[in-house]
C-alpha cells in the first residue's frame, strides 16, 4: 500500500497530465515524459513537502526519480510505518 507521501506526488503527477487517471508504480516517469526538465525541479518540491526532508540538489541521483517506487524507497522509506 502506498504512503500517504507518495499518493500526494502520484496526485501532483496526475495534475499535470489531466489525460491520464492512474500511473502505474513502476513507470517510468522520465521516459513517458510525465516528468520533464520543466517539471522536475517542482517533482522535488513536491517530494520534499510530502516527505518533510530537504533534498540536496548538488547530491541527486536521478535514479531516485524514475518511477514512484524508486521515488517511495528514496524518501519515504518507512514514513507511515508503524
Amino acid at each position: 500500500m502506498p504512503t500517504p507521501g507518495i499518493e500526494k506526488v502520484s496526485d501532483w503527477i496526475l495534475g499535470k497530465h489531466p489525460e491520464r487517471t492512474e500511473l502505474a508504480f513502476e513507470e517510468d516517469l522520465i521516459e513517458s515524459r510525465l516528468v520533464d526538465s520543466l517539471s522536475f525541479v517542482e517533482l522535488v518540491y513536491v517530494i520534499e513537502d510530502a516527505s518533510g526532508v530537504e533534498i540536496d540538489f548538488d547530491n541527486i541521483d536521478i535514479a531516485d526519480f524514475k518511477t514512484l517506487s524508486a521515488i517511495e524507497k528514496a524518501f519515504f522509506a518507512g514514513v507511515g510505518v508503524s
